[in-house]
């Protein structure tokens, strides 16, 4: 009932939502950082991470961003609020397929 509540001021209405189920990855991350075998590689949360752990940049990354860098014609200039209309464009075709009507499917691109 959230009459009830409601009408207690020191509890939240979401106090009776109870808690789902631990997240799967950010559990793997927490059973490595346990870890203790000498050998182990964390890859599950989407960065290599060297024998510092701090992250280890792929070789086709750095060639990349040097390749970006490079380029004296980019533009700079900050992104429209929506994102970059070319980049949104091709990223809705990725997801929803080359070949889709988009007519009816709005995209921006964000952080």
């Amino acid at each position: 009932d959230t009459t009830t509540a409601f009408a207690m001021p020191n509890q939240s209405y979401l106090s009776t939502i109870p808690e789902g189920p631990p997240d799967a990855i950010l559990g793997i991350a927490e059973a490595f950082k346990s870890c203790t075998d000498a050998n182990k590689v964390n890859v599950c949360v989407g960065a290599y991470r060297d024998s510092t752990g701090k992250p280890w940049i792929l070789p086709s990354v750095r060639k990349a961003e040097a390749s970006l860098l490079a380029d004296a014609s980019a533009n700079k200039e900050y992104a429209p609020i929506a994102g970059d209309a070319a980049y949104v464009k091709l990223a809705l075709g990725f997801a929803y397929g080359a070949d889709a009507d988009l007519s009816n499917v709005a995209g921006v691109q964000s952080l």
